[in-house]
């Protein structure tokens, strides 16, 4: 007997065994095909010329490098924004001055092959529940969908995010299949690495916790509760580890204790503008307004808007912001990536995210989709948030498509 013996306790299935010679291989083919087309865009698509948080983000690691001091748009220390990516950056970017080769080619390359490994990830975690066919449907999906090639191209957080989040995922569903202590010790150092290139979904990790304790007490299951806490705590451990160095930097820097980073006002006031978030029809919304200034100004546009136009209000940050942020892909794509984006991340993606909340292996990816979502309509609505949810997407779409093709053909969908 497992010596932890967490309830919710899955019987060994074929989704649990090891990966034999055949579907190594086929994964395999998957990833190498993957990789080189992938590469094959980076260096033949035209340059992208680097704009507002690219430029932010090139110029803080120069900046880093050559003065030792992390400061997004800014010549002093800052910590408006979490320093995972710009460390990745200056990684490169030293190894790329050592070769003597372009940094931001380097960058892009290594991007395309960190999203392949996100691609592996994608298969792992669809595998779980729909075996090797959800598994390889989810992997195709997140293969060829459009938008994350222009991802390895962008001098942006999304493609590491992405590989960092999903890892999470695949963690955080072990933790509580396995029972395992180790498993819940990775989530934690996994999210933490996440929160650092990326810090809204912080939140999101207690929720899995929180969960599984109320279903335990709801069912009277004996001796679980702690055991879910003694996980917990696991966690937070090593989820602090991690973030240790960045909360002694800002202390000693700032004088003051900063969790995550500064720079949620100017979102958060961009959100406040319905149906014109990009200053289309008027003008901008923050302008003139101090960045110190901007959550405070924020709240205040949300309670007077909801006081005078409850309606408008209502549906702005509802239904509206949910067009913008799922009705089409990240980046300029027409044609059949839109297509692709709208019926399977949405039309068939939504309705697969709330049937796999009920599914234990796929409720964690389910809820933080729909966590995510919930938490940025707060937010200036923008495909880009969005983005780093479409590879679980491809997870949801795939597993509820090899479930409904297993009842039609009446047939064990995880025997292939």
């Amino acid at each position: 007997m497992n010596r932890w013996n967490l309830p919710l306790r899955q019987p060994v299935s074929v989704t649990g065994t090891k990966i034999s010679g055949k579907e190594r291989m086929l994964i395999l083919v998957i990833l190498l095909i993957t990789l080189a087309v992938r590469l094959y865009y980076v260096y033949t698509s035209p340059e992208l010329q680097l704009s507002h948080d690219e430029i932010g983000y090139h110029e803080m690691t120069l900046q880093f490098l050559d003065k030792g001091f992390l400061g997004y748009y800014s010549d002093k220390p800052s910590a408006f924004v979490t320093p995972g990516y710009p460390l990745f950056l200056a990684a490169i970017y030293l190894a790329a001055e050592v070769i003597n080769t372009d940094p931001l080619t380097a960058v892009r390359t290594i991007q395309a092959i960190i999203s392949v490994g996100s691609v592996f990830l994608v298969y792992l975690i669809a595998r779980k529940s729909g075996g090797i066919p959800a598994g390889s449907l989810a992997a195709i999906i997140a293969a060829v969908y459009l938008p994350a090639f222009m991802a390895n191209n962008r001098i942006l957080t999304e493609v590491l995010y992405v590989f960092l989040l999903m890892g999470y995922i695949y963690t955080v569903i072990n933790a509580f299949e396995k029972n395992s202590l180790r498993w819940h010790a990775l989530s934690g150092a996994l999210m933490a690495l996440a929160v650092l290139v990326r810090p809204s979904v912080a939140p999101f990790m207690v929720v899995p916790y929180i969960i599984t304790w109320f279903c335990q007490y709801r069912s009277r299951v004996s001796m679980g509760g702690h055991r879910v806490i003694i996980g917990f705590l696991i966690t937070l451990i090593s989820f602090s580890v991690i973030m240790t160095p960045w909360w002694v930097r800002n202390f000693m820097v700032f004088d003051k204790f900063i969790v995550f980073a500064t720079q949620s006002g100017n979102p958060l006031l961009r959100g406040t503008d319905p149906y014109d978030p990009y200053d289309r029809e008027g003008p901008s919304i923050i302008e003139n307004i101090p960045e110190s200034d901007m959550t405070r100004v924020a709240v205040e546009r949300i309670t007077q808007g909801f006081k005078n136009e409850p309606g408008l209000w209502l549906q702005w940050f509802t239904v509206g912001k949910l067009s913008y942020m799922w009705l089409k892909p990240w980046g300029y794509f027409s044609g059949w990536a839109v297509t692709m984006h709208f019926w399977l991340f949405v039309v068939l993606g939504w309705p697969a995210t709330l049937v796999n909340i009920f599914d234990r292996k796929m409720r964690w990816p389910a809820l933080l989709i729909m966590f995510t979502t919930v938490l940025h309509l707060v937010f200036i609505p923008i495909t880009r948030y969005m983005y780093p949810m479409t590879p679980l997407m491809a997870i949801m779409t795939a597993t509820l498509i090899v479930k409904i093709a297993g009842k039609i053909l009446d047939t064990d969908y995880l025997s292939s």
